[in-house]
Order: C-alpha cells, then sequence, then structure tokens
C-alpha cells in the first residue's frame, strides 16, 4: 500500500517539482554561456550592466527555487491532511502512518534534488567563470589539492561525516516544514499562523544549537589561535562541529517524526 501511496504523490507532484530543478540548471547554464561573453562585449556597457544584473537574478534565483520547493511541499501537506481533503486522506484503508511515511518520502526526494541541481547551477556558473578568466586546469587541482589537505577532506572520518550530512538535511528539512504544520494544525483558529509561529521558534533552537555546536566542537579556540595551528587543526575542529550538528539534526528529525505520527493519530482539528 505504501508504494501505491508513494505513486500517487510522485504523479501529483512531479510536474511542478520537475520544472523547479529545471529552472535551476537552465538558470547555470545561462549564467555560463553570458559570464563567457563578457570578454567579447566588454565595451558595452549596457551589456555588462545587464550581465551583473543576470548573475544577480541567478543568486536570487537560486535561493528562491528552494524556497518555493519548501513552500509547496508545506502546502500539498497541509492541504491533503488538515483541510477537507484530510476527510479523503483518513477514509482511504491505509494507516495514518503510511500516509505520513508517504509525504516524507517523496518530499525528501524532491528536497534532495533541488539541492542537487542547485549545487550543478553553481558548478555550471563557476565552470563559466573559470574558463572567462582562464584559470587552468593545473591551477584548478592545485587549488582543490589545498583546500582538501586545509579543510581535510582526505580524511575517512571526514568524508562519513559530511555524506551522513548530506543525506541527513533533506529529510531533517521535510520533517521540520511538516512538524510546524501539524502542531499549527492543533490551534483552532489560525492554523497557518501557529504554524509560522512554531517555524519561527524552531529557528531560534536552531541557532542555540548552532552556537553550542560552534562552541563544543572547539572552534572558539581555534580562532583564538593563529599560523600552524589553524592548518593543523581546522579540518578536525570543522569535522567535529559538522558532527555535533549532524547528530543535533538526527535527534530532532526523530522527534519532529514522532509528533507528526501522533498528532496525526490523536490529535486532528481538520477544516
Amino acid at each position: 500500500m505504501l508504494g501505491k501511496l508513494l505513486k500517487h504523490d510522485f504523479i501529483a507532484t512531479w510536474k511542478v517539482m520537475v520544472a523547479i530543478d529545471a529552472v535551476l540548471v537552465i538558470l547555470g547554464i545561462a549564467t555560463s554561456v553570458l559570464i563567457q561573453a563578457v570578454p567579447h562585449v566588454e565595451e558595452s556597457v549596457g551589456m555588462s550592466l545587464f550581465m551583473f544584473s543576470f548573475i544577480g537574478l541567478f543568486y536570487v534565483g537560486l535561493i528562491a527555487a528552494n524556497v518555493v520547493t519548501i513552500i509547496y511541499l508545506t502546502i500539498r501537506y497541509y492541504r491533503n491532511l488538515y483541510t477537507s481533503e484530510g476527510y479523503l486522506t483518513f477514509t482511504l484503508p491505509v494507516k495514518t502512518d503510511l500516509v505520513i511515511h508517504s509525504k516524507v518520502i517523496t518530499g525528501t526526494v524532491w528536497m534532495f534534488l533541488t539541492y542537487f541541481c542547485t549545487a550543478i547551477a553553481l558548478l555550471l556558473a563557476g565552470g563559466g567563470f573559470l574558463r572567462t578568466v582562464q584559470v587552468s586546469g593545473e591551477d584548478v587541482r592545485e587549488a582543490i589539492n589545498e583546500v582538501v589537505s586545509f579543510m581535510g577532506f582526505s580524511d575517512p572520518g571526514f568524508i562519513a561525516v559530511i555524506t551522513l550530512a548530506v543525506l541527513v538535511t533533506p529529510i531533517a528539512t521535510v520533517l521540520s516544514i511538516y512538524f510546524c504544520v501539524s502542531v499549527g494544525q492543533l490551534w483552532q483558529n489560525h492554523k497557518i499562523l501557529g504554524a509560522v509561529l512554531c517555524f519561527i521558534g524552531l529557528y531560534f533552537v536552531n541557532q542555540i544549537f548552532s552556537q553550542f555546536a560552534f562552541f563544543g566542537s572547539g572552534f572558539w579556540r581555534l580562532m583564538m589561535s593563529s599560523g600552524e595551528d589553524i592548518d593543523m587543526s581546522f579540518g578536525h575542529v570543522y569535522r567535529n562541529m559538522m558532527l555535533i550538528i549532524t547528530i543535533i539534526t538526527m535527534i530532532q528529525s526523530v522527534i519532529y517524526y514522532i509528533s507528526c505520527i501522533m498528532i496525526s493519530r490523536k490529535k486532528l482539528n481538520l477544516d
């Protein structure tokens, strides 16, 4: 039954989500092409202004696409579960848990693809810039090696932490917005306001946790050090910070998931 729910959710969402991701990639390609065209039109003030405006549009587009993805998934979750559509959803011959699972899996897949397409767009635009300034492949490789050495990317532990963070972040994002919607619908009136206030509250809580990770990982001590100490320990400290943040995020995700399940089972407040 979960497979049927997933099929329905993917069919219902793929057009919008594919369009958003396609816009991201197209923006990356267009920005790359435009940047490479600069040397040929550098004497044109109007074209230069257009180029810089387009680069600004590119970054705004990246942010907007990610925000639209979150808003779209939030609206679908709210409408499907906590509006009049919820009467139909919860009369389906399936367990409530499976409905939540389908929404979470679908949202996570689309969120991950949006993050992936955002990274592709940045790489495309960055590649166009490097070709424009005629940076050689050898220089790029040398810069990459320096970054790898400085950040500790060659450390298996660091790679494992980053990989875990990449996998956890999309599902944590989806669960957090679903949690806010679920808490918001507990309000008898002004459910959307309740969800927004919950989101704001989570933002401040996450800021506190970020500060905890910052100090707990040793970043403060690192900032007070200098010279060789920084080169030798930055990767280790950054890995510790990412690990702390990832662990906190995983714990939060479990809380969000359990809360969504319990609220959908016990505290439905349908319009």
